[in-house]
């Protein structure tokens, strides 16, 4: 086929689904033939995992080479953390090689880690190649195979940019997905709303707008935002800039301090790209005529067949501020259990709220919820789980993650032929995640010691409450001083907590997150606060630890009461 047939067919939506068959099909046989075969499928990944890392640093000091079965695996590499995992890491940012696996990384994933430090992870070309790439082909395959109205249209995608810096040996960090979008086939570039130089304007209000002022022109049949917060912001800023946009569509512009953002080598192109539509534009007016305040996608985007979105953990909380957002028609389907480390969890259908574990392309193992936390708790494989039961999961890829707790706490709904299905509850102990900011209690602990040391005054006593029904955070303390005080200090507390939690200012910036609330406590508070949670058998006296970071509504409770 030659090109120009080529840049003929690709705005037809069969050429689309063509393309995404060819990719997927093959991964879609090859897991359901898998899913048989667990146990032979995961020896068969920590055999390779073995083999080839195995004249790494890493593999040398744990001696891969004579480790010859799962058992011996065990006692050859502890289980770890990403403090564990950080000295390698740290030598690969110098420009080592052969640290945690052959060569040097494509890219580090860089998210918050549970101190004031970032976690870069590291993407090997394995990893990509045989991981994310995979993975990824499987997850739209089955998304189109059940919903294959998709690609009538166009696809607005939200991701973080694929580059935000540079390690000290020059390797890029930024985000996987972002890579993935930038690094998609060009023939499949046009199924996207926006180009993804558009991804890369850092201001946050500017970019949503960029992205509104794209897709708000184009007939959208397919959403790929994970955080439900996403899409009330995208709503908010068509609300917000009703009149701007209109006017950019009608005449084929785009505002200029927006456009004055996009990276300057590919400005024009990325406006080149934008005609004047004032039948669109009328359309739209008419439509905010209608409905007014209540104007939501349902009516500017009619053909919306399918949003990609979590439905799992605390996001399902959230997913009710949707209700009334979309066409009758359109498919809530879940994305699927993701983290920075790996995309463990794939969903095959359009009425799970579940994953399937990704048994084909990483090697799991497992802590039973009630044994994390003990000296050395036994570990199980995927073919030891069972239905009903809450675990701690445990990721090996090909990146260099071994045995890596991913501190996360899931539980077993079924499974798919041999494969686990699951549902991710919640972070582990010591961590709260509302929209994606994952904030750890060491976070919020010196968040408060540097506001105290720039205030010049400290809480007596406080704890952070995570709302999870309300999508809030409230600062709960007790001052020696005044009211007004406190609420000077959390402004503080809020500032050094975006310094040391990455998704926590990028949240903060997007309004996905709010300031938090500052609620003043009692005198003698930590005393008052132990009494009532011993009495009510939500502690005991003797093992009494204090708190300064929790989701537990039984404690925030008390904490209102006294």
């Amino acid at each position: 086929m030659n090109f120009f047939k080529m840049l003929h067919l690709k705005h037809k939506p069969w050429f689309r689904r063509l393309l995404v068959t060819l990719a997927g099909k093959k991964e879609y046989k090859k897991y359901f033939r898998q899913s048989f075969q667990v146990q032979e499928t995961q020896e068969r990944l920590l055999q390779a995992m073995l083999t080839e890392n195995k004249d790494t640093v890493f593999g040398r000091k744990h001696n891969f080479a004579a480790v010859r079965d799962y058992r011996e695996y065990c006692r050859a590499v502890p289980v770890m953390t990403y403090e564990d995992h950080r000295p390698y890491i740290e030598k690969m940012c110098r420009g080592k090689s052969d640290i945690l696996f052959p060569g040097r990384p494509l890219i580090y994933n860089r998210t918050s880690g549970t101190t004031n430090k970032p976690k870069l992870i590291p993407i090997s070309p394995a990893f990509f190649r045989r991981g994310t790439n995979r993975v990824n082909k499987l997850w739209l395959y089955a998304a189109m195979k059940d919903n294959p109205g998709i690609y009538n249209g166009k696809c607005l995608s939200y991701v973080a940019p694929a580059v935000e810096g540079y390690t000290e040996d020059g390797t890029p960090f930024g985000s996987v997905s972002g890579l993935g979008m930038k690094n998609i086939p060009a023939v499949l570039k046009d199924t996207y709303s926006a180009p993804y130089a558009v991804m890369e304007i850092k201001n946050y209000e500017r970019k949503f707008y960029a992205l509104m002022r794209f897709a708000l022109a184009q007939n959208i049949t397919l959403i790929i935002a994970l955080n439900p917060a996403t899409y009330l912001r995208f709503n908010q800023t068509i609300m917000n800039e009703y009149g701007d946009l209109l006017r950019d569509i009608r005449d084929g512009t785009m505002r200029a301090d927006v456009s004055a953002l996009l990276p300057p080598d590919r400005r024009e192109q990325v406006l080149a790209r934008l005609k004047p539509d004032p039948a669109r534009a009328g359309a739209l007016e008419k439509l905010r005529r209608l409905h007014g305040s209540k104007l939501r996608f349902r009516h500017y985007w009619p053909g919306l067949e399918l949003v990609n979105i979590w439905k799992q953990g605390n996001f399902r909380q959230m997913l009710h501020k949707l209700d009334g957002f979309f066409p009758e028609k359109t498919v809530y389907r879940a994305f699927g259990y993701q983290a920075s480390e790996a995309r463990c969890g794939i969903v095959l259908g359009n009425d799970w709220d579940y994953s399937a574990l990704a048994t084909h392309a990483f090697f799991f193992e497992f802590i039973e919820a009630d044994q994390k936390g003990k000296d050395n708790p036994a570990t199980l494989r995927v073919d030891q789980l069972e239905k009903g039961k809450k675990y701690y999961l445990l990721l090996n890829n090909l990146s260099g993650l071994y045995r890596y707790d991913m501190n996360d706490l899931i539980e077993v709904c079924g499974f798919y032929n041999q494969v686990p299905l699951f549902r991710f509850l919640q972070k582990g102990e010591g961590i709260t995640n509302l929209t994606g900011e994952k904030l750890s209690e060491q976070q919020v602990i010196a968040a408060v010691a540097a506001g105290a040391h720039e205030c010049g005054w400290e809480p007596v006593f406080y704890i952070m409450y995570c709302d999870y029904e309300k999508c809030n955070y409230e600062f709960f303390a007790e001052f020696s001083s005044s009211r007004a005080k406190g609420e000077k200090f959390i402004k503080t507390v809020d500032c050094k907590l975006k310094s040391y939690n990455m998704e926590w200012e990028t949240k903060r910036g997007t309004g996905r997150l709010s300031m938090p609330r500052f609620r003043k406590l009692p005198s003698d508070s930590q005393l008052k606060l132990k009494q009532k949670l011993v009495e009510q058998g939500l502690a005991r006296d003797s093992q009494f630890k204090n708190l300064f970071l929790t989701g537990d509504k039984k404690i925030y409770t008390v904490l209102q009461n006294l």
